[in-house]
């Protein structure tokens, strides 16, 4: 191309005789450099889009491992001028629920989030006492009586601390006390349990004392053997004087000197495992859970704690060989293939994290998250239908998402529909999501392609 380029440029400035440009009729010179710079302009935006996609990539990534484990934020800089302190938040009781029945008493004390507690054991009363912790709204109490004896029990504030009161049954006062998770809450049991060989037919329970959720519930009929509800002949049955029944008796709180006996409490090994993963201990956090899975191979609580702090801990080797197996007992559980998926695109394995997502996806309603970081995977395979069609779709639930605009018109832009990519370029700046880097790269491709 350059010799022709050479000898037309020679036959011009010449000015040569129409006799010599008969082998070269029709021809003119090309602008070499105008073309070479048409490629390499050509060549930067084919590579700032592939780098773009790799970005939304590692920004969806990122998004993911959100949910994974949280992360402490960094300290906000301190500002020139002195600030005032910012109240602290106090953990709460945010509810408490009794219940009875002929079985006994039991209050479900919903926390905000697991709280060591002290246990006071007096003759004929016990306390739990929770600190650093405050009661929403008023206190709450009420009282059982059973065989003429009273169980009374109290869930009121004490200064900075909570505190549970049980009073009554005298020695046969018999309280169980555990803390378990509920969710993102925690729940504190606490069980009193009656003897039910030394109690009536019908236990009597003062619900005046009791707050109105609370009086609103029937009490619980006490079993009665099929031979107890059988016909009587009347010759058989002896007259007998209907006699008032004896008063309640509430047993008062002792008067000499109490045997107090303090029990702290202390968690679970969950919970302490749990505690050093979000305190960064990470090795301490995976010997624990170690320990745990080898004694609870089954539980798939452990199971997924322990490959958050395989990831968190830097260990996607350990992790990319124990996984897979665990998957295969819990082949639908959605959290542990989003994990074993990103230990495999740390390790550069592209494709095995594709091949992960695809299988046995959870529902695109429930999960929509999970789809976004299989499209963005999909772009780093070259894979642009299948991650334009999922962003299509979760567009369609979340029309506001801007990294979904951007990477669908990423993609479409590589599938040559330019005019609809620059479209979603200009929704992805009006969506929420974008970092500054992805904002920037939205905005000159929507200029490039005719947009503002």
């Amino acid at each position: 191309m350059s010799l022709v380029n050479d000898m037309l440029r020679d036959l011009e400035e010449r000015r040569a005789a129409p006799g010599e440009r008969l082998q070269l009729d029709g021809l003119h010179a090309v602008d070499e450099a105008g073309a070479a710079r048409r490629e390499r302009f050509e060549r930067i935006r084919r590579g700032s889009i592939w780098f773009c996609a790799v970005l939304l990539g590692g920004l969806l990534v990122g998004l993911m491992i959100g949910r994974v484990v949280k992360q402490i934020d960094p300290l906000p800089t301190a500002p020139a001028a002195p600030a005032v302190p910012a109240a602290v938040s106090v953990p709460q009781v945010l509810d408490v629920l009794p219940q009875h029945d002929a079985r006994g008493l039991v209050l479900q004390l919903l926390l905000e989030r697991s709280v060591p507690y002290q246990r006071i054991e007096e003759s004929g009363a016990i306390s739990l006492r929770l600190p650093g912790i405050q009661l929403q709204g008023e206190a709450q109490h009420g009282r059982v009586q059973r065989n003429g004896r009273s169980l009374s029990w109290r869930v009121e504030n004490q200064g900075a601390d909570v505190q549970v009161l049980l009073v009554g049954l005298g020695d046969g006062l018999d309280v169980r006390d555990r803390l378990e998770p509920a969710g993102e809450r925690w729940l504190l049991w606490i069980e009193v349990p009656l003897n039910a060989s030394e109690a009536p037919p019908e236990a009597a329970v003062e619900l005046d004392d009791l707050p109105p959720a609370v009086a609103a519930e029937p009490v619980a009929e006490p079993l009665v053997p099929a031979w107890a509800s059988a016909p009587v002949p009347a010759a058989h049955v002896p007259a007998v004087a209907a006699e008032p029944a004896p008063p309640a008796r509430v047993e008062p709180l002792p008067t000499g000197p109490a045997e107090v006996s303090v029990k702290p409490y202390r968690p679970d090994a969950l919970s302490q495992a749990r505690q050093a993963l979000e305190d960064g201990d990470y090795p301490r956090s995976i010997r624990e859970l170690e320990t745990l899975h080898r004694a609870q191979p089954s539980n798939p609580e452990v199971t997924r704690w322990l490959a958050r702090a395989y990831l968190a801990g830097g260990e996607q080797e350990r992790l990319l060989a124990w996984l897979p197996g665990q998957l295969q007992g819990l082949p639908k559980d959605s959290e542990l293939r989003l994990l074993l998926a990103r230990a495999q695109l740390q390790a550069g394995q592209t494709r095995a994290a594709v091949a992960t997502l695809e299988q046995n996806p959870p529902s695109l309603l429930q999960e929509p998250t999970y789809f976004a970081l299989l499209a963005a995977v999909y772009q780093q395979t070259g894979q642009w239908r299948e991650s334009a069609a999922l962003y299509r779709q979760m567009i369609e639930l979340r029309p506001n998402q801007g990294t979904w605009q951007l990477g669908l018109a990423i993609a479409l832009e590589q599938l040559d529909q330019s005019a609809e990519a620059g479209g979603h370029y200009r929704l992805a700046l009006k969506g929420q999501g974008l970092d500054d880097s992805a904002r920037r790269f939205a905005s000159e491709r929507a200029a490039a392609l005719g947009g503002r």
